[in-house]
């Protein structure tokens, strides 16, 4: 019989196999092989586990500054070192506008349908994720991350971010991200300081991947590991009970989300009170990955969105997971808003870069982003 760890191992060796199949260019089983043989055993399942987070896209594995930007277009993504609209940061006007003649801007349906949610900011700003209606956490090109007030026109300055971040998080009173076995907090508001809040458990069970703020409190998990939380004021971890085997879908809801990319889903439980939801699958559905309310697979080609329970099926082409607060699918014609049913075209617009809750592109000598925090609600 088998060890706990040597089960734990054959899990990730799987996991890493069906990444390859359907990516045969990260060469994943390869770099295995090649750990096997520079490190001990342990270590490299650790190392293996963070490997599977970043291939099947677990959370936000972003690290800062970055030699690429990632960058979204029509054809699929891109990672070319260019601006956000693949051209070199000149001030071009985007492709599409090029190729229609349009004015800045104009004839796109976003910008009709959400214009509460259009804001333009200095180039030198990169937005990585929207805190509310008119506070964006941004990149300033020197390097520093901060906050940017839409309504003001004014960057704070919050931290300098470390080589190795990942796993960025915010909401409206904090940022926090992983970095070098701990978790850091840092104020939005206020002259506070980036301080570390506590260490992050690591082993077999890999590295984790996912982080959530949850008001006075930091939980994360790891795709082996079960979900941890910590107090924003420090002090020692904890685990939390029955979470052995789940991963977070958005505080304080987590998901039995399987390793297999293909495979889906069987249940949502509610952290703070046990509640569990059953998951559910539409006919043909497979590789659900769900937040709170709805989830979003494939059927053949098609991407499909639905709810846990399998109904409110919605074909969408392109769409990208995970949602936006359980709400706004992005793809590469636009953003599926769920709640009212309706995907809002970017046309002509062709390329474009995105972060947590915001999507920009290069407009004239600025960037025009669409901050999804400020989008009303649907009718």
């Amino acid at each position: 019989m088998r060890t706990e760890d040597e089960l734990i191992e054959a899990q990730l060796t799987e996991a890493l196999r069906m990444i390859a199949e359907r990516a045969p260019q990260h060469d994943l089983l390869a770099g295995l092989a090649e750990r096997r043989r520079r490190r001990r055993h342990r270590r490299a399942r650790a190392v293996l586990a963070a490997a599977c987070a970043i291939a099947l896209g677990w959370g936000v594995a972003a690290t800062w500054p970055s030699p690429l930007r990632p960058v979204l277009s029509a054809h699929g993504p891109r990672t070319d070192g260019a601006g956000p609209d693949g051209s070199a940061t000149d001030g071009a006007r985007t492709e599409g506008d090029r190729a229609t003649g349009l004015p800045s801007g104009a004839g796109r349906e976003i910008e009709r349908v959400w214009p509460d949610a259009m804001v333009t900011i200095p180039a030198g700003y990169r937005p990585l994720a929207a805190i509310d209606a008119t506070r964006l956490l941004v990149r300033h090109e020197p390097g520093q991350i901060g906050v940017y007030d839409v309504t003001t026109g004014r960057f704070g300055a919050v931290f300098t971010p470390p080589a190795d971040m990942r796993a960025l998080t915010v909401d409206e009173e904090h940022a926090a991200w992983l970095s070098k076995g701990w978790v850091w907090v840092a104020p939005l508001r206020g002259s506070g300081q980036a301080r570390r809040a506590g260490r992050v458990e690591t082993g077999a069970a890999g590295e984790p991947d996912r982080l959530a703020l949850a008001g006075d409190e930091v939980a994360w998990s790891s795709p082996l590991g079960g979900i941890w939380r910590l107090s924003l004021s420090g002090g020692e971890p904890e685990k939390v009970p029955r979470s052995a085997g789940l991963q977070l879908a958005g505080w304080p809801w987590a998901t039995d989300e399987p390793l297999a990319l293909h495979d889906n889903p069987t249940r949502m439980v509610n952290l703070e009170t046990g509640r569990k939801v059953t998951i559910r699958a539409a006919y043909g559905v497979e590789g659900l990955r769900c937040g709170p309310t709805r989830c979003v697979g494939t059927r053949g080609q098609d991407t499909v969105v639905q709810r846990l329970d399998g109904r409110d099926v919605r074909v969408r082409k392109g769409l990208r997971e995970p949602g936006y607060r359980d709400r706004f699918f992005v793809g590469h014609q636009g953003v599926y808003d769920a709640r009212a049913d309706r995907l809002v075209s970017f046309a002509p617009l062709t390329q474009w870069s995105g972060g947590d809750g915001v999507i920009a592109w290069r407009q004239g000598d600025g960037l025009r982003v669409v901050n999804l925090a400020a989008v009303p609600p649907a009718r």
